[in-house]
């Protein structure tokens, strides 16, 4: 509704908006009723409007949502948004290497490790054979859980605990690190949540050191 607005006030000539606002001060000044002064805001905003107005206008809002798909599509052809949610590292020791560094380096930063899943092997088990070696780290900070949970409007945010970091083998056969972007998440949140991710981004980064290039 605002964008709509928008646009059509823009399509409104600068002299037509200008004569509106004087015309409509008076009013403004009555201390009218709100529900008695925006209809009135409205027929006098839209009576000088002529058909040239509507066509342009009609020509903005069809222009704003063609722009809007083509960057949508944009987006979505990148890979933007799990580029952004997701920091993927590459890694300098093979795959066992690489688990065994990583479960190793987390408690000294940290980290607690209540479990490591083998992706490969449950596939395997459940009769899917095609894939390459993936393994999911699960990386917990029981006080940073602990601080964020405290607040109920925050318990949301325990389908992300603990976190999962996957050390997996590419078709071509290297080795990556891919992660959540805490750093990047904290900057949507305040207070302690965006403390704890910070605090859980450095950590992070603080643990990889050594194994990533």
């Amino acid at each position: 509704m605002d964008a709509m607005m928008d646009m059509m006030i823009k399509s409104i000539s600068k002299e037509k908006r200008e004569q509106m606002m004087i015309n409509m001060m008076p009013k403004m000044m009555e201390g009218i009723d709100i529900y008695e002064f925006m209809p009135k805001m409205m027929t006098d905003m839209l009576k000088d409007v002529t058909v040239d107005d509507v066509i342009e206008f009609i020509k903005r809002a069809i222009e704003e949502q063609d722009k809007l798909k083509e960057l949508a599509d944009k987006i979505a052809q990148a890979n933007l948004m799990q580029q952004m949610m997701f920091k993927v590292y590459q890694s300098k020791l093979g795959f066992d290497e690489t688990v065994s560094a990583v479960a190793e380096a987390a408690p000294k930063n940290g980290w607690q490790i209540p479990d490591i899943r083998d992706l490969q092997k449950e596939y395997q088990e459940s009769g899917l054979s095609d894939t390459t070696k993936v393994k999911i780290i699960y990386f917990c900070n029981p006080q940073g859980g602990y601080d964020i949970l405290k607040d109920d409007s925050n318990k949301s945010m325990s389908v992300m605990m603990p976190m999962g970091v996957g050390i997996y083998e590419t078709s071509d056969g290297r080795v990556e690190i891919a992660a959540m972007n805490l750093g990047m998440m904290s900057g949507m949140f305040s207070g302690v949540v965006q403390e704890v991710l910070n605090n859980g981004a450095a950590n992070l980064e603080k643990t990889l050191q050594g194994v990533v290039e």
